[in-house]
């Protein structure tokens, strides 16, 4: 078997096309960290004739989140082998987003995360994972509102802040923590992104763009903070010809409920509380499936997939996709 099937190129790019509808992951960041749920050969896959430290990638993806807004993103991504055991690795999203209540574009949050191999044998592997996630994207872009909703040359009557999924950042500085384990064929990796500080300045409310009722569809956010997350992965690894493939579980628990600042009236005066949004804490699970498919001894193409079997009733961080379509490159070097 080794290396003496091919995998039909027709059917890999069906696979490649494929992100499952109503997706829910909810993915902050530490879902992708470093080496966690990186794709791992097997020896059913066409054997590596050397071994590379570093690798750099670059990856696309469209997405279709709430009401409609499309998320286009492009990420590159190098990761630096230092040494045996050492690795280092950055990315930096660039985004650009457009809606029924206007366009966003600019530079994501980077994450950086350095790992150590406790743990590196042919069959078995430990890796542990320290990272950042840093607020470099925007939260307070806005948009006009106009008096003819969907016009694009109307009567303006104000500028609002757009909602969370228009945005290019989630506004909080986060610590990635994890670890990786892997076994023969099987990976298992548990994580943690805890918030450590909360700076997001958005400020949308549905009373802000009260003439148009297609905002109603997205959640409020005015200074939203988020809660941290748990994360657990569970993948098997599977290798044919040129191929190799993970499918498995992702459960992300959102461990409180997000909250956000709400007018309230008090002594005929206004002012403003915080107020904890309802169903934004708990479990969303996911079926996975990780592709690569190697097209020469350095370079490999790679997508990965996601259906939600459990989602959260409210994702008010904006991470809500209901399509997203992602392909990716990746080169190897420095031996």
């Amino acid at each position: 078997m080794k290396g003496s099937r091919s995998f039909p190129i027709p059917l890999l790019l069906a696979l490649l096309s494929v992100r499952a509808l109503g997706q829910g992951c909810s993915d902050a960041g530490v879902c992708t960290a470093g080496p966690i749920g990186d794709l791992h050969l097997w020896q059913d896959s066409t054997a590596d004739a050397t071994t590379y430290r570093h690798t750099a990638r670059i990856g696309y993806s469209y997405a279709i989140g709430e009401r409609g807004t499309t998320i286009m993103q492009i990420s590159p991504e190098v990761s630096i082998g230092i040494g045996k055991k050492f690795a280092v690795q950055a990315k930096l999203p660039i985004v650009a987003t457009d809606g029924v209540l206007g366009d966003n574009s600019g530079i994501g949050d980077v994450i950086a995360t350095i790992s150590y191999a406790f743990i590196k044998e042919k069959d078995r592997n430990l890796t542990g994972v320290l990272g950042m996630r840093l607020p470099t994207g925007n939260t307070d872009a806005r948009a006009p509102v106009r008096v003819d909703p969907g016009s694009q040359t109307g009567q303006v009557l104000s500028v609002a802040h757009l909602p969370m999924p228009y945005q290019t950042g989630l506004g909080t500085t986060d610590l990635l923590a994890g670890v990786n384990w892997r076994y023969q064929r099987y990976v298992v990796g548990l994580a943690f992104q805890q918030v450590l500080s909360q700076r997001n300045a958005n400020e949308f409310t549905h009373e802000a763009w009260s003439n148009d009722p297609t905002a109603a569809g997205y959640f409020e956010s005015r200074e939203l903070e988020r809660a941290s997350d748990l994360v657990a992965r569970v993948q098997y690894a599977y290798g044919c010809g040129r191929l190799a493939m993970q499918p498995g579980l992702l459960a992300i628990y959102h461990l409180m409920d997000d909250s956000r600042l709400n007018d309230i009236a008090t002594n005929m005066e206004m002012g403003t509380e915080r107020m904890d949004i309802a169903g934004s804490q708990g479990l969303t699970l996911n079926l996975t499936a990780d592709l690569r498919y190697k097209l020469a001894e350095r370079w490999g193409v790679e997508a990965s997939a996601g259906m939600p079997l459990v989602t959260r009733k409210a994702r008010p961080d904006g991470l809500t996709r209901e399509f997203v379509l992602e392909i990716g490159f990746s080169h190897r070097f420095g031996r």
